[in-house]
């Protein structure tokens, strides 16, 4: 018999919702084909190159598409997934950017899951390699785009193919490296209350740390609520890689934080410290909060800690739950493209606000793709 956690979750019909978002992403890839958006404009996706950052949006959506290759097994969303791979295979060499796991962990990871080959190897290990190259040793940091002393909280989401490297080549400096990185975030962008720094400056000769900023939060010592989900998804990584119990630890206060200061409104702002948002929702926060409290659940679980999963697994459905009603699911009937509305890229910027944008999208997705096997595995 099923627990109230394991239980369905009212209000959510995960068939359904699934199906609308493979609709919205066979709409994309079938109307717009071979390009990657980053964010819609009211509510129809924009095709420019990012205004802000290197392109790093290619791997979410063909993340996607493997997710739909998977469950349906459909030749022709194969067929899709493996082209839109080899459109993402040339940035494993890229190293202007500080987002080469999210270009490849949800394209050739997943791709490497299904049928792993020399080929998906190959990328993988290279990738990793790449963005090893941007680290420092002497603040034992991976730094970002920005700046030799710049280190973001994003990049806790990006050493998972760093790890993954390391084990398919048998490399451990690729893996101390990786370790390494994931314990100087720890120490210096997770704050002693568990909220999160965005943006963490060093001295890149000495390595000393200089001072916090951030680019999209309320201000430097605010917390940025979607560094905090990188945060407890990327520190879920790096335990599930390493055994650390330090970073489980981490991963577990950076999600009572947010459970706590997201509460009963269940989708959160951008900034938890802004006392006057112009938003109420940052969506794509709650996606990747939903996929990452379900990977820490079954962390837990897979260690004999079912009990200490629960909370975190009964808030994901809450929050999935959520997300797929009419206020933030997007329909192609509705003239929405997207799948998850009420999301924001960067307010600053004004770019992609109160919109969908391809992680959002991405993680969603992900964390319905898990809780459907939670529940196969349950009955």
């Amino acid at each position: 018999m099923s627990t109230p956690t394991q239980a369905a979750t009212p209000g959510l019909d995960l068939e359904a919702t699934l199906a609308t978002a493979q609709e919205q992403v066979k709409n994309l890839i079938t109307t717009h084909a071979g390009k990657v958006p980053v964010f819609t404009d009211n509510g129809k996706w924009h095709f420019d190159d990012d205004a802000w950052a290197p392109g790093w949006t290619s791997g979410f959506l063909t993340g996607l598409i493997w997710i739909f290759a998977e469950r349906t097994g459909d030749p022709w969303w194969r067929e899709q997934a493996e082209k839109y791979s080899l459109l993402v295979e040339p940035r494993k060499h890229d190293d202007g950017t500080h987002d080469v796991g999210f270009l490849m962990t949800p394209s050739w990871g997943r791709w490497h899951a299904l049928a792993p080959s020399e080929k998906t190897t190959e990328v993988l290990v290279t990738a990793g390699r790449t963005l090893a190259k941007s680290y420092n040793p002497a603040g034992k940091y991976l730094k970002t785009w920005v700046d030799d002393g710049s280190s973001f909280i994003d990049i806790m989401m990006n050493v998972g193919i760093i790890f993954q490297a390391g084990a398919l080549s048998g490399d451990e400096a690729l893996t101390r490296i990786a370790a390494e990185h994931s314990l100087t975030s720890r120490r210096y962008l997770v704050r002693g209350d568990s909220s999160t720094i965005h943006e963490g400056w060093f001295d890149p000769a000495t390595g000393e740390f200089l001072r916090a900023e951030t680019h999209q939060g309320y201000r430097a010592d605010s917390c940025w609520v979607r560094g905090l989900t990188w945060a407890i998804y990327g520190f879920g990584t790096a335990y599930e890689w390493t055994g650390d119990e330090r970073f489980l630890d981490t991963a577990r206060r950076c999600a009572d934080y947010y459970i706590e200061h997201t509460g009963e409104r269940i989708i959160p702002p951008n900034d938890f410290d802004d006392p006057h948002p112009e938003l109420q929702y940052e969506a794509s926060a709650a996606s990747i909060a939903s996929s990452g409290l379900l990977q820490l659940a079954e962390l837990l679980r897979t260690r004999g800690r079912a009990t200490d999963a629960e909370p975190y697994e009964a808030y994901a459905r809450r929050t999935l739950a959520r997300l797929s009603t009419p206020d933030f699911l997007g329909r192609i009937e509705d003239g929405w493209e997207g799948i998850i509305k009420q999301a924001t890229y960067h307010r600053g910027n004004n770019l992609g606000v109160n919109e969908s944008v391809m992680w959002g999208d991405y993680y969603f997705v992900e964390a319905l793709h898990k809780l459907s096997k939670i529940n196969e595995t349950t009955r």
